[in-house]
């Protein structure tokens, strides 16, 4: 555990230094008098475009190289230090009384570690002066902030593998940046590779080890944004922790909810990048707040709305997408504000120049003959209902044809049963009948009503009720029909009092959260799946959240305008400690989360043994895909299924001078999702029961879902499958790959006893060593 603390404190210090302190340090003059949210905002959003640009920009021109990336970043950090005048001549003086002979380096070293001490007191002091007044607001979104980074890496440290298969794929393409191809895969957005690149080669940390824990870390930056669009849109500054506090704490009751909040586990893009949709709101929001007369045409809040909207396509396409919604459900009430001539073209260059910022290196890159990636095409398919993993468009119109075909069997069975006399009926009534029905048909309010009753309905039974079940849809369409209400007339107040249409907040917050729910329920409503439905839930959950609390945050501005307002921190602490114990109280406590569990723990321990012990890529580890991408930057690999295909040649060698093979005594059923058990007071063990109807297989804390080897599977056939990685998800494939191996390592041991030893063992897993001379390699074919 002490190396996985390690890695996690080190993955910690690299993001921040390239993510905040980085950006603070070089454009400190244009940070300068700034607020906080402003800060973080522009740091959030101008780092991962630089970091994008800077290293694309560098893999078009055949230049990616490591020494050249350390030198372009740490050179522009050292250089925008010493820019200083202060701090330049502190640093002249030391050079001059080192070299003068009158301070020795033990002096020299004691005097900077002392002005290091004494630099960052200051520090202290000047945030302890920002945050004066409000040390138990920050104190409180402090211990909401830690408890996200605890129950969301929580399952990294207690399974030490990557929980998404998707993990895989992305850590061949920042290997793919290592050695000097940018989009090794086909064009797609990378910045978060990018960005996981420039930490690996900064600060030499695996690339294994920042896929492992960024996600988990990066969750701040989420809920910080998250706090930021709160603090603008709500009444009262108070109401924003606690929606915080009832998103880290409530429980979901959906397979699809449970994905949603699972993928915040894991180093993956779209979630990276969720964050960006909500600056975007944020600054969106602030930019048409702006009084058009006074304001200028390009803004700072136009800036940083241009370097979100920038940032999210950089980053994955799907939270662009979510941006725009979630700015159109706020701008759809500002339309006025929107149109306005200089914020309308202002706008427009804002969007078109965010759009170019991130776009260039992908659009360069395809016109230099580099094709699409294909999850492009996948996205494609969601939309057209082709995809079968997470779309629900073809799924749905089945259903539709199922429940058709049902109802038409019940007709003719129906029909057959009929009295004859009662099916003949008078001509004039069939005609008074027909005639009726036209006039319906032609009636069009009526069938706008109809249509309109029809897709509330459906909107309600396949979105709300999908979600949330019976009696919490209920909850939810009652508080957002009161939103509607305090909507309403917060409007008619602001009108009354400055004759002129307010831009509500509150509309936007109850409409958003009735947008994405119908964009949920787009395939059940005859609509394009534009998003991935299970990929709303995580966002749809915040506003829904956010619209409940609508009522909470009137009540603290009517009482804010008493002397009631000087309790408000101490009822928010009440409030957010509240909110913890009831739903612990009442049950609604939220679940630990699952991993996607392709190997056993003592593997990844092993492997990572391995890898300090023995000299660099003087070693073959022969196993399962897994151990390929924790090994890659520093040994060898061999696939198992290669090593089973070569094993029939005339002559197999593998030219390392150590061989580990990996045998799993249990073979692991793959991909299972394996749900953790833990401390009562960070969550409960509680979602498997709404996996029932589920296809995946399932297990929880100890229990591994597994096979085992045996003789008898020894030579069985193995069912055709696609690539290697694919064969191992199929447990009879692997449960044959792991019994061959096993009994090829005693068949070898029975010929060279002296040559094979087992190198570790467990119930689970053993690993077998075989040192070669390298100037006299095994046939391992023999």
């Amino acid at each position: 555990m002490g190396y996985w603390i390690g890695e996690f404190v080190k993955v910690l210090i690299g993001y921040i230094f390239l993510m905040y302190l980085w950006p603070t340090v070089i454009f400190r003059k244009k940070l300068a008098g700034k607020n906080l949210t402003y800060r973080f905002a522009f740091c959030s959003t101008v780092s991962i475009l630089l970091i994008n640009t800077i290293i694309l920009g560098l893999g078009l021109f055949h230049i990616l190289k490591g020494w050249i990336v350390l030198c372009i970043f740490y050179g522009i950090f050292l250089v925008s230090v010493l820019k200083e005048r202060d701090l330049w001549k502190y640093f002249l003086l030391h050079v001059r009384t080192f070299f003068s002979g009158t301070q020795g380096w033990k002096t020299l070293i004691l005097r900077l570690i002392q002005d290091m001490v004494s630099g960052f007191g200051e520090f202290l002091k000047r945030v302890n002066k920002k945050v004066k007044g409000r040390r138990l607001e920050y104190g409180i979104l402090s211990v909401l902030l830690g408890f996200a980074v605890v129950y969301f890496s929580y399952g990294a440290f207690n399974c030490h593998s990557y929980g998404w298969g998707d993990m895989d794929v992305h850590h061949a393409w920042i290997y793919g940046l290592k050695e000097g191809q940018i989009f090794s895969a086909g064009v797609y957005p990378e910045a978060m590779h990018c960005f996981i690149y420039a930490m690996n080669i900064m600060f030499g940390i695996p690339i294994y080890s920042c896929l492992l824990f960024l996600g988990e870390i990066h969750v701040v930056t989420l809920l910080v944004a998250v706090y930021c669009l709160l603090r603008e849109v709500m009444k009262s500054k108070y109401t924003a922790y606690f929606i915080l506090t009832a998103f880290l704490t409530l429980d979901v009751v959906c397979i699809d909810e449970i994905y949603g909040i699972s993928r915040l586990q894991y180093t993956i893009p779209q979630e990276f990048g969720l964050y960006t949709q909500f600056l975007c709101a944020l600054y969106l929001i602030r930019f048409l707040k702006r009084d058009s007369e006074s304001d200028r045409k390009f803004n700072d809040d136009l800036f940083l709305f241009m370097t979100a909207l920038a940032s999210s396509l950089a980053i994955h396409f799907y939270v662009t997408i979510m941006a725009f919604f979630l700015c159109a459900s706020f701008a759809v009430f500002g339309l006025a504000r929107v149109f306005r001539r200089k914020k309308f073209f202002a706008l427009i260059i804002a969007v078109i120049v965010g759009v170019v910022i991130s776009t260039m290196p992908m659009v360069l890159a395809f016109a230099s003959g580099i094709p699409l990636q294909g999850s492009l095409n996948w996205g494609m398919n969601i939309i057209n209902g082709t995809d079968t993993k997470e779309g629900r468009t073809q799924a749905v119109q089945s259903e539709d044809e199922k429940e058709t075909s049902e109802e038409e069997m019940v007709e003719d069975t129906t029909e057959e049963q009929t009295d004859q006399s009662e099916q003949i009926k008078s001509l004039t009534d069939v005609k008074q009948n027909v005639q009726n029905i036209e006039v319906e048909k032609r009636n069009p309010i009526k069938e706008i009503t109809e249509k309109v009753k029809s897709l509330v309905k459906l909107t309600y039974s396949c979105g709300y009720v999908q979600l949330y079940g019976v009696m919490r849809a209920g909850w939810l369409i009652k508080f957002t029909l009161l939103a509607v209400i305090l909507t309403l007339i917060n409007m008619t107040v602001k009108v009354v009092r400055f004759r002129k249409f307010p831009f509500e907040m509150y509309a936007g917050i109850t409409f958003a959260s009735v947008l994405f729910m119908i964009l949920y329920a787009a395939p059940f409503l005859g609509l394009p799946e534009i998003i991935a439905g299970s990929r709303l839930c995580l966002t749809e959950q915040i506003l829904l959240l956010s619209m409940m609390a609508l009522s909470v945050d009137e009540i603290f501005f009517l009482l804010s305008k008493t002397k009631a307002e000087k309790l408000f921190p101490c009822l928010t602490l009440i409030g957010v400690a509240g909110i913890y114990a009831g739903t612990n109280y009442f049950g609604v406590y939220h679940g630990y989360l699952y991993y996607e569990l392709t190997r056993y723990n003592s593997v990844v321990e092993l492997t990572n043994e391995i890898i300090k012990k023995y000299p660099q890529y003087n070693y073959t580890i022969i196993s399962t895909t897994e151990e390929l991408y924790q090994v890659i930057e520093d040994g060898r690999h061999e696939e198992l299924l290669d090593f089973h295909n070569k094993l029939k040649q005339d002559k197999y060698i593998i030219p390392t001078e150590y061989l580990f093979f990996y045998v799993e005594k249990n073979p692991i059923k793959y991909a299972q999702y394996h749900f953790f058990d833990g401390p009562r007071w960070l969550a409960q063990a509680k979602y498997i029961p709404n996996y029932k109807y589920s296809t995946a297989i399932l297990s929880e804390g100890d229990d591994i879902k597994h096979s085992k080897i045996a003789e008898k599977y020894v030579d069985n056939s193995l069912e055709i499958m696609g690539k290697a990685s694919d064969a191992y998800t199929n447990i009879k494939n692997r449960r044959i790959l792991e019994s061959e191996l096993y009994y090829w390592c005693q068949d070898f041991k029975k010929r060279f006893p002296n040559e094979i030893k087992v190198y570790y063992e467990d119930e689970d897993f053993i690993c077998y060593i075989v040192k070669q001379n390298p100037e006299h390699l095994y046939d391992l074919g023999i």
